[in-house]
Parts: C-alpha cells; sequence; structure tokens
C-alpha cells in the first residue's frame, strides 16, 4: 500500500508516519500545495496512492480544500480512488461534517491512537484484521 501523511507539525508527521510504516510504503508531506504536487505526481504513475491522512489545519491551506483538491483530480484522472483520513486535534460535529461532505473517508483525532487507526484501516479495507492469537 502507498500512503501520503500531510502535516505540518514535525511530531505529528512523524508518529503518524512511525505508525502507517508497518502497512505500507509512507511518504511524507509538510504543507499543503507540497501534497498536492506529490499527490497528482503519483496519479501519473502505475501505482497511485491507496491511502492519505491529511490534517485540517496548515499554514498554507485547509486541509480540507486539500481533501477536495485530491479528490478533484482523481475524478479528471477517472483512476481509483484513495482512501482519506483527516486528522484533527479539533474533532467538533462541524468539522466531522465537513470532512464527511469533502468525501473524508474516516476522521481520527489527534493525537492518533495506534488502536484507532488500525481499526480505521481495517473497516476502510485497507488492511485485514489478523485473527485473534486462539484461533492462529
Amino acid at each position: 500500500m502507498r500512503i501520503l501523511v500531510v502535516d505540518d507539525e514535525f511530531v505529528a508527521l512523524t508518529k503518524m508516519t512511525t505508525l502507517l510504516k508497518p502497512y505500507g510504503e509512507c511518504d511524507a508531506a509538510t504543507c499543503a500545495r507540497q501534497a498536492m504536487e506529490m499527490f497528482t505526481k503519483a496519479l501519473g504513475r502505475v501505482h497511485p496512492y491507496d491511502l492519505v491522512a491529511i490534517d485540517i489545519e496548515m499554514p498554507d491551506g485547509n486541509g480540507l480544500a486539500l481533501l477536495r483538491a485530491m479528490c478533484e483530480q482523481e475524478s479528471r484522472n477517472g483512476g481509483r480512488r484513495a482512501k482519506k483520513i483527516v486528522v484533527s486535534g479539533a474533532a467538533s460535529a462541524d468539522n466531522v461534517a465537513r470532512a464527511a461532505a469533502n468525501k473524508c473517508d474516516a476522521f481520527l483525532v489527534k493525537p492518533v491512537k495506534k488502536e484507532a487507526l488500525v481499526n480505521k484501516l481495517i473497516e476502510l479495507k485497507c488492511i485485514v484484521a489478523e485473527p485473534p492469537v486462539a484461533a492462529r
């Protein structure tokens, strides 16, 4: 799985990349402009991103606007759509609703907990749940 993590905060970017690394190849972007360039370039390749984790608040742009731009780019390209997770410390009902309205597949609250992330990845069918230890 190819993954793009977008966050302007170094600690949050590093944590999310570390949490996602066991599940695929992770690229990191520190701003909306850089993320859109990387996303667009990947769409032109044989293997575009499968998952994008986007922070809502960044100094050079709104994560929801970035989410919308990525979805529009995918529509123009006509290919498979990446799963998109919006990540924010502000889990207000308004932010969650706006993320959903912009074709977000999931919403996670910072600081992201490993268990919550793994559950979302399973829910989005990005990964398969491992059977319980007794069933192995």
